[in-house]
């Protein structure tokens, strides 16, 4: 009998244990699966894959700018100031085409409100497969996004949020820390630290060598982008009108495209921009931009920190460029924009810049 209720007694105890650390867990709630922030603490925003899902799901807001590292560097109050109405940024750094398109239907699916989404096309994930979802970047926190309420245990009963996030915030509150959260402008800003110029975007190259050999656009690739476009850009826009989708392709550094041209892609890249752009173009609510011919940007490597990624400046500028339509492509001047890139671009002096 004393074995019996010791027994019951140390089932009570870890029942009622574990009790204590989900209720902690989902009050706090700091990835936000069940509601948004209490009024009472301090939410730093730090880890996108992990809170985006749940800002989505549980914040205000009528516009939301989402993209890869590309759009980390925006800032939310910029673009409140141009489009009014109330702004999140949820960048999922190395994100496909897929995550951030599952990503927009969710927000629409959670929010009526939403009227505006900017979003990056990084000029590289074009030719990918339609269903990819990055694989390399650490374990995906897949019981955050799905609906199925037991896999939560993932979540509530996870001692590292239990001791390193929610009893640190119950402190910082219990000592009179403001509560609040972390802007969206600040939010996964990568500025910090980072160098710019030359040395940083050649990283260390020292010559351009011609191609082996040159990459045609065949039909294999031009289905897959056809899929990725359709699937994860066109058709969520065509299912969605009232929505404004401002989307532009990211402008990737000069040094990218040398890159490009010593590999022997250059002239498929702009095949696949081509067809990318006539797919996107049947689209009315989606204003589709590319900043590739801003030369002064592409070509100065001041603006970056390796071939791809380029200064928080340069996203102020962008945003300015998409609410005042500068270099808009439209059916009457996609061809005339792309006959401007492709001539620059080939005949660029890629030796001029090591």
């Amino acid at each position: 009998m004393k074995s019996r209720n010791w027994i019951i007694g140390l089932l009570l105890a870890v029942v009622l244990l574990l009790g204590g650390v989900a209720s902690v867990i989902i009050y706090v709630d700091p990835y936000f699966h069940y509601h948004g922030p209490q009024a009472n603490l301090y939410y730093e925003l730090n880890n996108e894959r992990s809170q985006n899902d749940g800002i989505i799901r549980h914040f205000k807001y009528d516009g939301m700018i989402i993209g890869t590292s590309m759009a980390e560097n925006f800032k939310t109050s910029e673009a409140e100031e141009l489009w009014g109405g109330t702004f999140i940024k949820v960048p999922f750094a190395g994100g496909t085409f897929k995550e951030q398109n599952d990503n927009i239907a969710k927000a629409i699916k959670c929010n009526p409100d939403l009227k505006v989404v900017i979003r990056t096309l990084d000029y590289a994930y074009f030719m990918d497969d339609a269903d990819k979802v990055r694989d390399d970047l650490g374990d995906y926190p897949e019981y955050l996004y799905d609906n199925n309420p037991f896999n939560d245990v993932n979540y509530i009963f996870n001692k590292d949020i239990f001791y390193k996030i929610c009893l640190p915030m119950l402190d910082d509150a219990r000592h009179g820390k403001a509560a609040g959260i972390t802007s969206f402008d600040d939010y996964a800003n990568w500025m910090d630290g980072k160098e710019f110029g030359p040395e940083a975007a050649l990283l260390g190259r020292t010559e351009y060598k011609a191609p082996e050999k040159v990459q045609p656009f065949v039909d294999e690739v031009k289905e897959m982008v056809k899929a990725n476009i359709t699937q994860n850009v066109t058709d969520l826009a065509k299912a969605n009108p009232d929505i404004d989708f401002y989307y532009y392709v990211t402008p990737y550094s000069v040094a990218w495209w040398g890159s490009q041209k010593e590999l022997g892609v250059m002239d498929r890249w702009f095949a696949v921009e081509q067809y990318a752009i006539e797919l996107m173009l049947e689209c009315d609510n989606i204003h589709l931009y590319s900043f590739n011919n801003e030369f002064d940007v592409t070509s100065n490597l001041d603006n970056y920190n390796d071939e791809c990624h380029h200064g928080d400046w340069i996203n102020s500028q962008i945003l300015g460029w998409l609410y005042s339509g500068t270099d808009q492509l439209t059916k009457e001047n996609y061809k005339d924009y792309l006959a401007i890139e492709c001539d620059f671009y080939r005949n660029f002096d890629y030796e001029g810049l090591l």
